[in-house]
């Protein structure tokens, strides 16, 4: 069961009844254990499904959790000559993959989506592709439960998401009534913790101008022989196309966003794709024979995940298990002390982790 998930309180003061319904659903069905469904994934979606399969891909970079880094992320790209000193695309025909949990824990969240917004655009048009996939924390800002967690959004992402005639009038406020920027950032946090209604407000505003965007993007893909999730791919869940997984997914959204319904399949489990962690933590000789299952089933030979920075990946010692069929890349770039700002790149089949030197990430 997900940390974050156990430490998940309600607070029936932050939103009316009917509208805490379907979070209050999403919760319990988080704190279930994991099960199987019996009945498979949906079958159709309102939309056809976006492509998730690429082929004669000559170059991917890929690219971990983020949290709100904008800064280091930016001299990640810039170093491997993926944008120019404008931010802009110069990879040409390179995909991009960017493994989910840009929002929560740091301050920059917005500066990264709009980034990865214009870069969807450009690399397309140069031949290249630029892929975020969902990732939890995404998930969790949709939903508005990332405030249950304390330190999850910071007052930095919190103003960057509200609306303007918010934002402005408590700016002009904090600015005359704080001396430094420390007392003016404790005062949008105590305005943040101490306001329901603001949070709230910050939700729909992040759900109308991003949450529906972020929504319709991928949680599995696969370029050339290598298939990309967040979290994880259970064996079961490994033998549904991926096309079939992301319509799934988009589709529940959409009957959250519309109907305040869900259909469930696996976007809330456990043992879905965005929170799956056995393939990073279990003892490798426990998942080697259902790794070998999995990959099989995926017509892959390696599967990259993110959203488990473990002690192996932080501190540099490896990223890879099983001789290589499976890679961690969450290697805290985030993080204010460790972590590395480090890119997965895979050139004509190859793989190798590139590393920036150590720095205080923004």
């Amino acid at each position: 069961m997900p940390r974050e998930v156990q430490r998940l309180r309600r607070r029936r003061e932050a939103l009316p009844f009917a509208a805490v319904l379907p979070l209050v659903a999403a919760l319990l069905l988080l704190l279930l254990p994991g099960r199987v469904p019996s009945a498979p994934l949906l079958a159709v979606s309102p939309d056809p499904p976006s492509p998730c399969v690429f082929t004669g891909v000559e170059k991917i970079v890929a690219i971990g959790d983020l949290h709100g880094a904008y800064d280091p992320f930016v001299e990640i790209l810039t170093d491997l000559k993926i944008i120019d000193r404008r931010l802009h695309w110069i990879a040409g025909k390179t995909h991009l993959v960017q493994m989910g949990d840009v929002m929560d824990r740091g301050p920059a969240a917005r500066e990264i989506l709009d980034l990865i917004r214009r870069l969807e655009i450009e690399a397309g048009e140069a031949g290249g592709a630029v892929h975020m996939l969902l990732g939890n924390h995404e998930e969790m800002n949709i939903l508005g439960l990332s405030f249950e967690i304390k330190g999850y959004v910071t007052p930095e992402q919190f103003r960057a998401f509200l609306p303007d005639w918010i934002r402005n009038r408590k700016d002009a406020e904090f600015e005359a009534e704080a001396s430094t920027y420390g007392e003016y950032n404790l005062l949008w946090e105590r305005y943040m913790e101490g306001n329901p209604q603001a949070r709230n407000v910050y939700t729909k505003y992040f759900n109308e101008h991003y949450g529906r965007w972020l929504a319709g993007h991928p949680v599995v893909i696969k370029i050339n022989d290598v298939v990309f999730v967040h979290g994880g791919l259970t064996e079961a869940l490994s033998t549904q196309p991926c096309e079939l997984i992301n319509s799934a997914t988009a589709h529940e959204f959409d009957r959250y966003f519309w109907k305040e319904e869900f259909a469930w399949s696996w976007l809330y489990q456990t043992r879905g794709p965005l929170w799956y962690r056995d393939l990073a933590t279990k003892d490798e000789e426990t998942i080697r024979e259902e790794t070998d299952r999995i990959l099989a089933n995926l017509g892959a030979r390696a599967i990259v995940v993110g959203h488990t920075p473990t002690a192996a990946v932080v501190f540099g010692r490896s990223n890879s298990r099983l001789g290589g069929k499976i890679w961690i890349i969450d290697t805290g770039i985030w993080m204010k002390e460790g972590g590395y700002k480090s890119a997965l790149i895979i050139t004509d089949g190859k793989f190798q982790m590139k590393s920036l030197p150590r720095r205080k990430a923004r």
